[in-house]
């Protein structure tokens, strides 16, 4: 409000100055717009001009230089409303536009009423038109959804491709769960399991469950045989990068949240909102946030965002751990799990919990509390 005063007074000081009695009633033109654009951006698209070589992602709109999916380098009619990219403008002549799906595989079956399908093992809810049929190879991009079954799709796109376009290679995204090393196999969602073997590993990472994982390979007789496991976070990397995504997790005091069950961000007195506020940061919504090292910069919320992202259930509780196991600690009986995104403050570790009076937050996945912040508390 104090600007738009002072430019007021400023107009007023300009016309009184200008001499003689004239009046001149012409407005001065105001500023053009400018869109000021990350350095990169995560999201769907907001749409494509094919025309013009132009693509909108997160409302900004970016001239398109080359399209590709991992290796394979693909023209700009691949892309498609609502498709998952990562937008990167480090090149002068234009974005380099990689397409980000959730999945990537052949449609095993699809069901009468053609509003369910299955890729990869999972069955997934979305409107099937006359264009898709089985053994069609196809694209999906989703976000994270609380399910009765845990953490879920929502499916945002389903795009028809070639086999050629991807080198006949399967792709699957999701939450790590159930992960054995002794058979070295996991699972991803509610129902595939993926074999791998400690070669197929990116960046030598360790491997647990909770992580959100990239995995490409095969399926076979209905298992997923990996070629390339990677653990997908979001880090020191990502700064001044806008990412698009749903909100996992707040602490109860909203000073952390973790984005699209990946990786999470701190909210400090700095932080911007738009279009929303501090209260409006729960499990379920869709925002953009924009991060330095780890510090949520700017969360813009999307108000208009009209699918349904389940039913998130958040829990916190306190009190004495009576026991604990490998992957669990015990409260007056009630049992809580801790996973790759588990937080322990105080110098606290799992294996030194037993004894301790604590406050623990979580959320509910696959029916189980698991632990995402840890602390120590007087009682």
């Amino acid at each position: 409000m104090k600007k738009l005063v002072l430019a007021a007074l400023v107009g007023f000081v300009v016309t009184g100055c200008g001499g003689g009695g004239g009046s001149d009633e012409s407005k001065p033109t105001p500023p053009p717009v400018v869109d000021v654009k990350p350095v990169a951006a995560q999201g769907a698209i907001n749409q494509v001009n094919y025309a013009n070589k132009t693509v909108e992602v997160n409302g900004h709109t970016y001239q398109v230089e080359r399209v590709q999916y991992g290796s394979n380098e693909l023209s700009i009619n691949n892309l498609k409303q609502n498709m998952m990219v990562e937008v990167s403008t480090l090149t002068k002549s234009g974005a380099v536009v990689s397409i980000e799906p959730t999945m990537v595989g052949m449609i095993s079956s699809i069901s009468h009423d053609r509003k369910t399908f299955v890729v990869n093992g999972v069955t997934l809810t979305f409107d099937m038109n006359a264009e898709f049929d089985v053994n069609d190879w196809v694209m999906v991009s989703s976000l994270p959804q609380a399910t009765a079954d845990g953490l879920g799709y929502k499916v945002l796109s389903v795009v028809k491709i070639e086999q050629d376009d991807v080198a006949g290679q399967y792709e699957i995204e999701g939450r790590l769960s159930d992960l054995d090393q002794n058979t070295n196999t996991f699972k991803l969602g509610a129902s595939t399991t993926v074999f791998f073997t400690p070669q197929v590993i990116e960046d030598n990472a360790t491997l647990m469950n909770g992580q959100w994982v990239e995995v490409k390979g095969q399926m076979i007789n209905k298992e997923f045989h990996a070629t390339e496991v990677e653990v997908e976070t979001y880090d020191s990397s990502d700064n001044d990068h806008e990412i698009e995504g749903i909100v996992t997790w707040v602490n109860s005091d909203k000073s952390q949240f973790e984005l699209n069950a990946r990786g999470r961000f701190v909210v400090n007195s700095q932080t911007h909102f738009e279009d929303g506020n501090k209260a409006n940061l729960v499990a379920g919504e869709l925002v953009e946030v924009t991060a330095v090292n780890g510090v949520a910069k700017e969360i813009e919320f999307d108000r208009d965002f009209g699918g349904e992202t389940g039913n998130w259930h958040e829990f916190e509780r306190e009190g004495n751990v009576s026991s604990i196991g490998y992957d669990h600690f015990i409260i007056a009986g009630e049992t809580f799990y801790v996973d790759a995104y588990t937080e322990f403050e105080d110098n606290l570790k799992l294996e030194t919990l037993n004894g301790v009076y604590i406050d623990v937050e979580g959320v509910i996945i696959d029916g189980k509390k698991v632990a995402r912040e840890i602390e120590r508390e007087d009682y």
